[in-house]
């Protein structure tokens, strides 16, 4: 494989190179915004940003760039993919409508332990159910546009688990996600839950033929990166527009 720094560096991104890979979590009305948790309409703005500022690469996209070390952009305008993690049914609910309107390809990884589940992440427990995506939900989101990929089964701090249990909890979300889509990318990128991995995780994902991993480090993809821990920008549901507008520009 080339030089990430191949792959990812593009002379017409307003950024000097890189990818900047944008990290949601929750995109909720109901809930107190917070570095988790972002408005509906505040999430709409910032996607409208993107639309007419930002070249918006897919999944499938960015795993083929990993693969071939072509650069895809668009003149003057920085490269950058969404992601969405665990799998709340706010993302059918809220975000989803806001990505299909504006045609913007974005991933949901998938805690698959969850789906289709009255089960809670443990800080969300007293929200009624269901809180989590419905696989019916996934097929219908997938079918306008948004990728899914395997974010574990049961959201656990991977390090703290011995190799055999590490490696039934990454081999059977790619297996879950991979039965319900039915698309051979989900089974090449794995997004870290808590941002959690080490020797033993980044083994595992090798075995098992992954070729890019999603962590919680922030910054932008220059291409020094290993690409089994690419950074992302977590975006915080109580920042300014101008704070959000920031991750875009040149240093």
């Amino acid at each position: 494989m080339r030089k990430l720094q191949e792959v990812f560096a593009s002379k017409h991104s307003l950024r000097k190179q890189g990818v900047v890979i944008l990290m949601y979590h929750r995109i909720n009305d109901g809930l107190v915004s917070s570095p988790l948790i972002i408005p509906t309409e505040k999430f709409q703005e910032q996607m409208a940003y993107i639309k007419e500022h930002c070249h918006t690469i897919g999944m499938e996209e960015l795993c083929a760039m990993a693969a071939s070390g072509a650069v895809e952009g668009k003149q003057g305008k920085p490269q950058v993919v969404i992601t969405i993690d665990d799998g709340y049914r706010d993302a059918f609910q809220n975000a989803f409508p806001v990505l299909k309107a504006l045609k913007l390809p974005a991933t949901v990884f998938l805690a698959t332990g969850f789906v289709g589940t009255d089960r809670k992440m443990a800080r969300y427990e007293t929200i009624p159910s269901p809180d989590m995506l419905s696989w019916e939900e996934v097929a219908f989101m997938q079918k306008n546009g948004i990728t899914f990929g395997a974010h574990s089964v049961s959201h656990p701090h991977l390090p703290a688990l011995d190799d055999q249990k590490q490696k039934e909890e990454i081999t059977q979300s790619i297996e879950a996600v991979y039965a319900h889509t039915k698309t051979k990318a989900s089974k090449e990128f794995f997004c870290y839950p808590y941002g959690d991995y080490n020797t033993t995780t980044m083994r595992i994902l090798k075995e098992l033929g992954v070729k890019i991993a999603f962590s919680v480090r922030p910054g932008v993809n220059t291409g020094e990166e290993n690409p089994l821990e690419l950074k992302r920008v977590g975006i915080d549901g109580t920042c300014s527009m101008d704070d959000f507008i920031s991750n875009f520009r040149s240093n």
